[in-house]
């Protein structure tokens, strides 16, 4: 998991959308993104979704799941892009991971840049 927030950038662009790209480009089994309606991280302001508000900040939440060895390899590529924040490491049971298969009349979407 990672913990950053919805503003932090990477290149000039959302560092949450850069992660995902990045460890999609390194074959990486899955992650989602979560925005957060309220917390507080290291400098231990609030963090809240107010409606009609611009710019709040959201606390972000990466969750990836992939092999231990996938995601040791891709640590230094997190180092490097997460500036701020917290990046956590642990172990799950994974139940079941399945997925129907895709028929050539469904399209890969691309994510928007």
């Amino acid at each position: 998991r990672i913990y950053i927030g919805e503003d932090d950038r990477w290149n000039d662009k959302p560092l949450y959308k850069m992660l995902v790209e990045a460890m999609r480009a390194n074959d990486l089994a899955g992650a989602t993104v979560y925005r957060g309606i309220l917390g507080y991280g290291a400098h231990r302001r609030f963090h809240r979704d107010k409606p009609f508000h611009l710019s709040h900040d959201a606390s972000m939440m990466l969750s990836v799941v992939d092999t231990e060895d996938k995601i040791r390899n891709f640590l230094p590529v997190l180092e490097r892009m997460v500036q701020e924040g917290l990046i956590v490491l642990s172990d799950v049971d994974v139940v079941k991971y399945s997925h129907r298969p895709i028929h050539s009349s469904e399209a890969v979407e691309e994510p928007a840049r």
